[in-house]
């Protein structure tokens, strides 16, 4: 047969079954469109869920215990990942807490790169990564002196939040602080 050469048979087959892998490839890819810097699908519930957390990043930030009290639901509890219920912290337990961790904070860096979120008709979970840097203000001895140097902890993993919609549509934290 002239012309015909298995070198150029196999590069029809090659360029043929790249052609078929791309157009499934292809097919598959969603165009979803998706909020901004994140995969997240850009909806309603996931920008609403989105602002809850960034208003409790930045209220933790700014050492604003009401800020941060003010994304979670009164439903609020978290067992603090262990079995222990000394630990265990609910909604009136929150405000106290918050007062005296953030009071003792000499400096702080805290950034979130949201990851994921899940909408089960009023109930969320948002899972991102936390990127934290943190630093308490030294133990004081009975004269006001400092007996220690700062505290400083790096933190840097993956963290959920359980969330709660809310009857305005705006969403509240119930477990994850």
């Amino acid at each position: 047969m002239p012309g015909f050469s298995y070198s150029r048979l196999r590069r029809l087959c090659l360029a043929a079954s790249l052609l078929f892998v791309g157009s499934v490839g292809a097919s598959a890819c969603k165009s979803v469109p998706t909020i901004p810097g994140t995969d997240i699908p850009d909806t309603e519930d996931s920008r609403a869920i989105l602002d809850t957390l960034e208003r409790y990043r930045s209220a933790f930030v700014e050492r604003d215990p009401a800020g941060v009290l003010a994304t979670a639901d009164k439903t609020y509890s978290d067992h603090g990942g262990t079995d222990d219920p000394s630990d265990d912290i609910v909604y009136s337990d929150l405000a106290p807490m918050l007062q005296r961790r953030l009071g003792q904070l000499e400096s702080l860096r805290f950034a979130m790169d949201y990851v994921e979120v899940h909408v089960s008709g009023d109930r969320a979970v948002a899972r991102v990564w936390v990127d934290a840097s943190f630093c308490l203000r030294p133990l004081l001895d009975t004269g006001g002196a400092p007996r220690e140097r700062p505290d400083c902890r790096l933190k840097q993993d993956y963290a959920e939040f359980e969330m709660l919609r809310q009857e305005d549509g705006s969403w509240l934290i119930t477990r994850g602080f």
